[in-house]
């Protein structure tokens, strides 16, 4: 649909005459006007018939992306009766209506049917629908296929189903001739894109209809694949030197012909060195080069034969001089066609850059490494290299810099180091390229050499360091015999860390020579020095003579001294004392055992302020005696003084130790740890007097040899003896007690004494209870039970008991008299087990009998009959058999496995039945089997049939069966609807259709997402076939007159097991453009005769949006309108007037409309009314004569060409029987407007 404003007029005048006069002035001219109908064809704005041929001797123009040129109309009616929507304004897509709406303009199309095209460079023929009835078009008009967002034609999808719904594509609608077909497909097409209707009276009508209301319930189809040729990247860029490229072009064709603009060349390499030779091969990479210089953009064409599917558009080359417009055409079959891709290459023109590095000065060649940058913008920056050393004047020459590069130098490294200096000069720093020529830059290094220092350091070193005198140094420089420094250093006494001096500025290759002429020793101080010397001064760095001097204090002398006292004196060990000093001198003294004589020991020549710490690390303490260690000073800490003595004293005073006796108990015999508890007491006298005496218990049911207690504190010599007034003895145990001898107590030292108890115990009796059970219990035959106790690797008690045969329940058995302590086993030799009868005994563990006590046991006999079998079988069936997993069967005989709990594991993938045999199991067991693992997969389904449990009969077999039938797992779709844009929200009622399988076999569903929903709508549908092809389709769009959409549906997809495939149709909305009406009203008694009237018309700020004049030409009368279609919602308009029309003999005034604000969907409408007034002369003047009413303009009828007025003055004759009757008929409707006349 065109986006240019449509003039619509229409005319009022003022009325002159009597009512009776106007009748009749009416009938004249109502019978000329009916006259021209019968001869004149009208003429209007529909242009669906095409001319049928170009202009005399001109030939069909085309250029390389031109695809197809109009030859000839084809299918098809003419002169087809209808009318069509005011532009701008959208129609309702629900049903083709009944009647002409009201409100349209009636329209006679020309033609409608099929257009026939042909290749622009071959002979194949396709046919062509018009989808844009506004705009006009002719044979030769060359097309280029295009997209259906180019086109911008309303409702497209539509016209996708009626081309692969109806003729040429299929044979419908049926019952009708070829030319019938192709025109009601074309009327049906032009409902969709333009709105228009055919007159309900037409032959075309019903069919029409029909092929409309049937496209709108099946709903519109996605925009078909584009041709399969391109040509990749877009647009590249090289050197006007050089090559741009690769290009890759692609097509599903087997030869593709590629060329270019004149001046450029094709090449198949990338040095641009082999021409390309045409056709090529799909993927073939090319390359483009400036054959002349030229710099493009040069255009690269692809054009192969492929296929165009049905419903693709064609739209205008822009290549016919003169025709900016020509209407726009859809495929209506599909076709084998010549379709061309297109590519641009850019070209620009370069220059060359020559740095040159000059190297001077007095250190030239002396210098380190230098880097010099140039930065020409991205993708161009050069590094220029210069070796360290390097003289002279060295240069490197940089090209194919784009031409007009501003080309930056620095130079970030430049040579000096720690002998050179450099100063530098870049001559200039920037430089723009020149074309095709060299530019040039310069950068000059000047290198000279620097100066030396000399650095003097002092470091002050030893204990004394700190106490010194003054020290001074002397430093003399020579150069060639000349003095150039002399200077002396003073550092005062006492100091600690001198500071370094510095003499700087000396000259190169000086020689220093520095001594020390006061060193700062004293009489307590003795210094040691280094460091003196001489040395050179090197260049721009510096040399450093270093002065060390250690300073050390005279050395004392340490005195220790042992003194021995005490009651115990002379019977010590040995004793050890140990001198550690901080200058690091130690020394042991040692002192023999038994020494009572006092001892001193010097140790000399200790440095002056040493510490030196004396300890007795070994102080002579024995068994027999103990010690008490005092040292003078405390802690045995002392400073040396400088030549002079200090001593340190250490002490020992020695006493005797008491002695001390330990009492054990030894607890023996077989009763031992039975007993009670035991007291024990110690007396012990010295010279018949008591000097120490104990009493220790020992806990009940304590076995073996433990330590009562230790009796401490007894004198030397002292007799101690043990009793044991309380033994532990029971009425169940008895104790033969063994007490020992006196013990002499030695100083110091622990005696021992040992107190014996030997304990028995009484004999006990053990009860063995008999237990019968089982579902044979009374069936057994006679049963023995054997009682046989041991007592420390002995026999010490055997007996038998028997149970006659039949017994049933619980019998006892007494066996008296065993030994206390006694292990007694209780075994069954004879069980009752019969041919018939299986037993399961339950033996007790061996008891051990307690002194006089009473022992229990019991002996179970579970009697059963004799057992069965049980066989499980797994069987496998089902088309997905084999392809399962790991199966495992749990089979489980008797409550909760008691009698049997197992597992059967078949591997995955076996079709085969497998058996499981299980032997064995108890008559009357209830076995069960159960799967606990069905091998289902994701991708494998299964359904299981298990047999229900069975019981085992007495030496008999049972069968268990477990039945897996296998299916492949459906899959699910995910159907998505997303709602984008800035309308999302605004929009009506969405509707999709899922179709699955063929025809929807599988799956039809209609989704419906409520009008106004903002989120995005997820749908699931599940259990769907594996492999199954999926198509959704979008039958309400959402769209309304206020809401336009675009809609991005998914491709087919294909349901996968187990798993979600998903489809998501994306609508994105946005409000629709309104429509601005400018209406200029002529008015006033002057009406008619003023001059040109200029509106400007402006919307958005400044004229952003749209900036149009309209011109009215001198002399209009009535309302003139003018209409802007496609303007966004929200957007401001004015009105101004630049011309009024106001002449020299009419006035104006000028009536200006208010801003007017774009309704979405809507129209806006602007009135400018001028009232014109004539200008008053200064004389009347004659009145003229009256003048017949102007002939009206006829309304469009959609005819194509003009006849000559050759017949007018017939018509006028004829129409005048008719005046009277025209002059008082009415008018009538749009669809009575368009009926044909009679």
């Amino acid at each position: 649909m065109s986006d240019q404003p449509f003039l619509f007029r229409s005319h009022r005048r003022r009325n002159q005459y009597p009512r009776s006069a106007q009748r009749g002035l009416r009938g004249i001219f109502l019978a000329a006007l009916l006259s021209l109908l019968f001869f004149v064809p009208m003429a209007g704005p529909a242009q669906a018939a095409v001319d049928p041929e170009p202009p005399r001797g001109a030939a069909p123009a085309s250029d390389a992306g031109t695809d197809i040129v109009i030859t000839s109309l084809g299918e098809g009616r003419r002169n087809v009766p209808g009318a069509l929507p005011p532009v701008g304004t959208t129609w309702p897509i629900n049903a083709y209506p009944t009647s002409i709406p009201a409100g349209y303009q009636s329209e006679t199309v020309g033609f409608a049917g099929v257009i026939n095209t042909q290749e622009v460079d071959g002979t194949t023929t396709a046919q062509m629908y018009c989808i844009d009835l506004r705009t006009s078009t002719r044979v030769g008009i060359g097309y280029e296929n295009g997209t259906w967002d180019e086109s911008n034609v309303p409702n497209i999808g539509y016209v996708n189903r009626i081309l692969n719904t109806y003729y040429p594509s299929t044979n419908l609608p049926a019952g009708v001739d070829n030319n019938t077909k192709a025109a009601a497909v074309q009327a049906a097409i032009w409902f969709f894109t333009d709105g228009y209707v055919v007159n309900r009276t037409n032959s075309l009508y019903s069919t029409v209809a029909s092929i409309v209301n049937s496209t709108i319930a099946a709903g519109p189809l996605e925009e078909p694949d584009a041709p399969d040729i391109s040509i990749t990247p877009a647009t590249a860029e090289a050197a006007v030197t050089g090559v741009a490229g690769p290009y890759t072009v692609t097509s599903e064709a087997d030869e593709i012909t590629v060329t270019v603009d004149d001046g450029f060349g094709l090449f198949a390499d990338a040095a641009g060195t082999v021409p390309l030779t045409n056709p090529v091969a799909s993927g073939t990479q090319v390359w483009v080069r400036s054959e002349d210089g030229g710099t493009g953009p040069a255009t690269i064409s692809a054009r192969a034969v492929v296929t165009v599917p049905t419903g693709s558009v064609y739209l205008y080359d822009g290549a016919t001089p003169g025709v900016d417009a020509a209407q726009k055409l859809i495929l209506a079959d599909t076709r084998e066609l010549s379709s061309a891709a297109s590519a641009t290459a850019s070209f620009f023109e370069v220059g060359s850059l020559t740095v040159t590095k000059s190297i001077e000065g007095p250190a030239a060649g002396s210098q380190d490494a230098v880097v010099i940058s140039i930065d020409c913008g991205t993708g161009y920056q050069f590094t220029f290299n210069i070796d360290a050393e390097s003289t002279g004047a060295p240069s490197e020459t940089f090209t194919d810099i784009p031409a007009g590069s501003v080309c930056t130098i620095t130079e970030p490294t430049n040579g000096t180091n720690a002998s050179v200096a450099v100063s530098t000069s870049i001559v200039p720093t920037a430089v723009t390229i020149p074309s095709g020529t060299a530019a040039t830059a310069t950068v000059t290094d000047t290198y000279t050499f620097t100066s030396g220092t000399l650095v003097v350091t002092k470091t002050n070193m030893g204990e004394a360091a700190g106490a010194q005198g003054e020290v001074t140094i002397s430093v003399v420089c020579t150069l060639d015999g000349a003095t150039v420094l002399n200077e002396t250093v003073t550092i005062p006494e006492g100091t600690l860390t001198p500071e370094a001096a510095e003499f700087p500025n000396i000259a190169v290759g000086s020689s220093c020579t520095v001594t020390e002429t006061g060193r700062g020793e004293t009489t307590a101080v003795a210094v040691t020095v280094e460091g003196e010397g001489t040395v050179v001064v090197p260049p721009t760095g510096s040399v450093t003579a270093a002065l060390t001097n250690t300073y050390t204090f005279n050395p004392g002398t340490l005195a220790v001294r042992k003194d021995i006292t005490g009651s115990g004196a002379g019977r010590q060990g040995v004793v050890t004392l140990q001198v550690t000093c901080s200058s690091g001198a130690s020394r042991t003294i040692t002192i023999p055992a038994g020494t009572t004589e006092p001892i001193t020991e010097e140790i000399t020549g200790l440095p002056s302020g040493t510490t030196c710490t004396v300890t007795e690390t070994a102080d002579g303490a024995t068994t027999e005696v103990s010690v008490s260690t005092v040292i003078d000073p405390a802690g045995g800490a002392i400073t040396i003084p400088a030549g002079d003595g200090v001593e340190v004293t250490v002490t020992d005073t020695y006493t005797v130790n008491p002695g001390a006796l330990l009492v054990n108990k030894s607890i023996a015999g077989p009763a031992a740890g039975q007993q009670g508890e035991v007291t024990l007491e110690v007396t012990c006298t010295l010279e018949s007097a008591v000097v120490a005496e104990g009493s220790f218990t020992v806990t009940a049911g304590t076995t073996g040899t433990v330590p009562a207690g230790t009796l401490r504190g007894i004198p030397e010599g002292a007799s101690c003896a043990v009793t044991e007034p309380v033994t532990g003895e029971s009425t169940e145990i008895g104790v033969m007690v063994d007490l020992p001898d006196s013990v002499t107590i030695a100083a110091g030292a622990t005696a021992t004494a040992t107190v014996t108890d030997t304990y028995s115990q009484n004999p006990g009796l053990l009860r063995v209870t008999k237990v019968i059970a089982g579902e044979a219990a009374g069936n057994q035959d006679a049963v023995e039970i054997d009682v046989l106790c041991t007592l420390a690797g002995e026999t010490v008690f055997e007996e038998t008991s028997q149970i006659p045969a039949g017994e049933t329940g619980e019998v006892a058995a007494q066996f008296l008299n065993i030994p206390a302590g006694a292990s007694c086993a209780i075994t069954e030799p004879v069980t009752g087990v019969t041919e018939f009868v299986q037993v399961v005994p339950e033996l007790p563990t061996p008891v051990t009998i307690t002194p006089g006590g009473i022992q229990s046991a019991t002996v179970t006999n579970t009697y059963t009959f004799t057992p069965g079998t049980l066989s499980v079988t797994k069987e496998f069936a089902g088309e997905a058999v084999g392809a399962q997993g790991e199966v495992v069967l749990q089979v489980i005989c008797g409550p909760d496995g008691s009698v049997l709990d197992e597992t059967v594991t078949i591997p995955a993938g076996t079709a085969e039945p497998v058996t499981r045999n299980f032997e064995d199991l108890p008559a009357g067991t209830e076995c069960t089997v159960t799967e606990t693992e069905t091998g289902a997969t994701t991708t494998v389904s299964v359904d299981t049939v298990i047999t229900d449990p069975v019981t085992i009969p007495a030496a008999g077999g049972a069968e268990l069966t477990v039945t897996n039938t296998y299916s492949f797992v459906p899959g699910a779709l995910e159907v998505t609807k997303a709602i984008a844009g800035e309308a999302a929200g605004q929009q009506g009622e969405v509707v999709l259709q899922v179709t699955c399988g063929p025809d929807g076999s599988v799956l039809n569903e209609t989704v419906t997402i409520p009008a106004g929903a903002e989120e995005n709508v997820t749908t699931t549908f599940e259990d769907l076939p594996v492999g199954t092809e999926c198509v959704v389709t979008e039958t309400a769009t959402g769209a309304t007159t206020q809401v336009s959409v675009t809609t991005q549906a998914p491709q087919p997809v294909t349901v996968i097991g187990a798993g979600t495939v998903t489809a998501t149709v994306t609508n994105t909305y946005s409000f629709t453009p309104g429509t601005l009406l400018v209406t200029k009203v002529i008015a006033g008694e002057a009406a008619g005769r003023q001059g040109e009237v200029v509106l400007r018309v402006q919307c958005g700020p400044d004229g952003s949006v749209l900036d149009e004049t309209v011109s009215i030409p001198a002399g209009t009368e009535g309302d003139v309108s003018t209409g802007f279609e496609g303007l966004p919602t929200g957007t401001e308009c004015t009105v101004t007037e630049t011309a009024g029309g106001e002449t020299s003999t009419v006035n104006v005034v000028a009536d200006l409309p208010e801003p007017v604000t774009i309704p979405a969907g809507g129209g806006a409408e602007a009135i400018v009314t001028n009232t014109y007034a004539p200008v008053v002369q200064p004389e009347p003047q004659p009145a003229p004569a009256p003048a017949g009413p102007d002939r009206p303009d006829l309304p469009s009828t959609g005819a194509n060409g003009t006849l000559g007025w050759l017949y007018a003055g017939a018509g006028l004759l004829l129409a005048g029987g008719l005046a009277l009757a025209a002059s008082r008929r009415r008018s009538g409707s749009t669809e009575e407007e368009a009926k044909p006349q009679e």
